[in-house]
């Protein structure tokens, strides 16, 4: 069973970009035929199902603007930390692996399968140049957390910083995981709105 689970794991990554690009090539519906797609409801009814639709695409167009935001400013972070403590082709590894991050944690697993070693074995590598990359991966990964989620997010899905972050945690923890916290914004600004309704 375990062993199950990790290639099942395994899949799910490598498909996510698939279903991801499928995602973005397909036509959008224009948005004055929703109504047409729920003919069996009650005027009013209807209307707040299009409603909440409308902002959940909304949120989730945010989401992925936001993440590509993200995902820059990690590569930008990790290119300039890996450059600084003299890991080879780190500003371009750095930059690269933060792209990654466009789906998240992605980008940050990859990089410590590839970057710990490399930095061991490099010339002039070792146990010094590996914790100067976990560092720089600790430092990359609190300000992704605490400083550029919050804002980012905070202004492309108008939910406050704090809420942020509580989210993280909160659906952290109710998903059980990674799941839980790549899904906490979008599910979390979709509340919102369904309670503002």
């Amino acid at each position: 069973q375990a062993i199950f689970r990790s290639v099942a794991g395994l899949l799910g990554w490598a498909v996510l970009p698939v279903y991801f690009i499928f995602l973005v090539m397909i036509p959008s519906l224009p948005s004055e035929r929703y109504d047409s797609l729920l003919p069996f409801l009650k005027q009013e009814t209807r209307q707040d199902l299009v409603y909440l639709a409308r902002e959940f695409v909304a949120i989730i167009i945010s989401f992925f603007r936001g993440q590509f935001i993200i995902a820059l400013g990690q590569g930008v972070l990790y290119g300039i930390g890996f450059a600084v403590i003299g890991l080879n082709y780190g500003l371009l590894l750095g930059l690269i692996f933060g792209f990654l991050n466009i789906i998240p944690y992605l980008g940050n697993i990859l990089g410590l399968l590839c970057v710990l070693p490399l930095a061991y074995f490099q010339e002039g590598g070792g146990w010094s140049l590996v914790g100067g990359a976990g560092i720089v991966f600790v430092i990359t990964q609190c300000i992704e957390a605490y400083i550029l989620t919050p804002k980012i997010m905070g202004n492309q899905t108008g939910l406050h910083p704090g809420v942020i972050i509580f989210a993280m945690f909160f659906w952290g923890t109710a998903l059980g995981g990674i799941l839980g916290m790549i899904l906490a914004i979008p599910l979390t600004a979709f509340l919102v709105v369904f309670w503002r309704l």
